[in-house]
């Protein structure tokens, strides 16, 4: 009977320590694009706190290009295409909405934002998995994503939008390299409705490798010749889960529960 019972304490306290924990729309976690910290909708031309945007490298040119300006160090969410009389976006909704490298993208024009077949702007979450108490090596995502644009070359395209997975040092450490790109993890173009209908991303535990980790959408600016040129990026977070590290204490109970099996075990 004892034996039962200790048996079963350890069982339940295992149990316990491997049940998933979400980390959606939590500080540290993985949010929806335009997102305050109530996981509320924020007001267009508003700062999304929640993504880190990196410049393309052909900003760091000295000088830099005049349509380099004003960007970051965060996405801010966009007036314009999801939202005007005749909108080229796919529409808000209560679970996300559009963010960009400038705000105001009513009256954008080919050159306004910086643009280039080869360059590439990268919005970026950083995931602490230690604050969270969590096993990042347990943790998978499933997003739903969209980007203006979702290819590089609007007349000959050879590359799409992506996402790349790498462990970081912090928000601001280098772009994750071209090896760290997420298998099948391509943008839908900007214009898919419903937003729903474009299928998900798994971002699974093999490219956790790490406790801070950082998901880096890519997102290309096409070039145009003339007319309108907005630049923005949708992403809807479906679910994320990860097993916490056991408290001290579930810790303690195991080790007491194992040790007196075995002391049991051994008296008989």
């Amino acid at each position: 009977m004892r034996s039962f019972v200790l048996s079963s304490l350890v069982l339940l306290c295992l149990s316990s320590a491997a049940t998933a924990v979400s980390f959606k729309n939590t500080a540290s976690g993985v949010w929806s694009t335009g997102l305050d910290n109530a996981a509320v909708v924020l007001a267009g031309n508003t700062v999304d706190s929640h993504y880190f945007l990196i410049k393309p490298a052909g900003c760091d040119a000295v000088p830099a290009p005049s349509n380099c300006t004003g960007f970051g160090p965060n996405a801010v969410t966009v007036i314009g295409p999801p939202d005007g009389a005749n909108p080229i976006w796919t529409a808000n909704d209560a679970n996300s909405a559009w963010v960009g490298p400038i705000g105001d993208q009513r009256n954008v024009q080919a050159n306004t934002i910086f643009n280039s077949s080869s360059d590439f702007f990268v919005y970026r979450l950083f995931v602490n998995f230690g604050a969270l108490g969590l096993y990042g090596n347990t943790a998978t995502v499933q997003l739903r994503w969209l980007s203006d644009n979702n290819i590089n070359n609007v007349n000959v395209p050879t590359e799409q939008s992506h996402i790349r997975v790498c462990a970081a040092a912090n928000p601001t450490s280098p772009v994750c390299g071209a090896g760290t790109r997420v298998a099948s993890s391509n943008s839908g173009a900007h214009n898919v409705n419903p937003f729903n209908s474009q299928p998900a991303v798994t971002l699974g535990p093999s490219v956790f490798t790490a406790q801070q980790m950082a998901i880096d959408f890519v997102v290309f600016n096409s070039p145009v010749v003339a007319g309108a040129n907005p630049t923005g990026l949708r992403v809807e977070i479906l679910s994320a889960n990860a097993d916490p590290v056991p408290e001290p204490m579930t810790l303690s109970m195991i080790a007491l529960g194992l040790i007196g099996l075995g002391l049991y075990r051994r008296s008989r």
